[in-house]
């Protein structure tokens, strides 16, 4: 078992510094507007982290962040939403882990940043689905989310965008978001494992395991302290002003790592 805690290679002082502080502000993000932590995460810590090693320690993240929010959030879930969701993301989260670990780091950044820099343009521009949400966008907004999912834990984007179309009561949306974060995560990490156990992805188990621990581990008390201040601000802040602002950053930061990739 303690070979489950072995430092990785890229694991010193300056990488936990950064690191923890990347995931301290996007803590704050998601405590106060209810959105974005894995995106910020995935995209500044993978200019200077591997994307397969960050994506599963942010699924851990993601699951105990959710865990603790479940009790309250369970009466007001929309089940008849979130049972399509669950279902699109049973099919399609394993292709999104298979395309994650399989390949090259680079090109997985490059990927990423195109993703989350498309969303977060269209999001800027107010751009969202025309009409009601019937079941094609029901049962599309699942398979992408859960692709996305898998690729990258950012799915909950592409799921946030439809929701704003609807007339759901923000109470609804948030606890229906978190149970879907907390069982897509799970179930991502999951199919990551027994993928790896299987040698269907050319990562081995160990080789996930580790990493996934210690960073998950050491990057634990600054989300947490993140969520905390970003609620105790809730009432301070315009969480849309703020919610711009963190747009336009990801977007900054998906050029910056299309530049990082192409000047390499």
């Amino acid at each position: 078992m303690g070979s489950l805690f072995l430092l990785p290679d890229n694991a010193n002082a300056m990488s936990l510094l950064l690191s923890s502080g990347v995931v301290l502000f996007a803590g704050f993000v998601r405590g106060l507007t209810g959105f974005g932590f894995s995106a910020l995460c995935v995209s500044c810590l993978s200019v200077f982290l591997p994307p397969a090693q960050v994506v599963p320690a942010l699924f851990v993240l993601e699951i105990l962040a959710s865990l603790s929010l479940l009790k309250t959030c369970l009466p007001h879930v929309h089940w008849s939403w979130l049972r399509v969701l669950l279902l699109g993301n049973v099919v399609f989260i394993p292709l999104g882990v298979l395309t994650q670990q399989s390949l090259p780091a680079d090109t997985l950044r490059l990927l990423i940043a195109g993703i989350i820099g498309v969303i977060a343009l269209a999001q800027l521009r107010g751009l969202r689905p025309q009409g009601p949400p019937g079941k094609a966008l029901q049962w599309g907004t699942s398979m992408v989310s859960g692709w996305l999912n898998g690729l990258a834990a950012i799915g909950g984007i592409a799921v946030a965008m439809v929701f704003n179309q609807t007339r759901l009561a923000p109470a609804v949306m948030r606890a229906s978001l978190v149970v879907f974060f907390l069982f897509t995560d799970l179930f991502a990490l999951l199919c990551l494992a027994l993928m790896a156990h299987l040698s269907i992805v050319p990562t081995s188990l160990h080789d996930i395991s580790g990493p996934t621990v210690f960073w998950s581990t050491a990057w634990l008390p600054a989300m947490l302290l993140g969520i905390w201040l970003g609620h105790r601000q809730s009432d301070k802040i315009s969480p849309e002003r703020f919610r711009r602002g963190v747009q336009i950053l990801l977007v900054l930061i998906a050029v910056l790592m299309g530049l990082r990739v192409v000047t390499a």
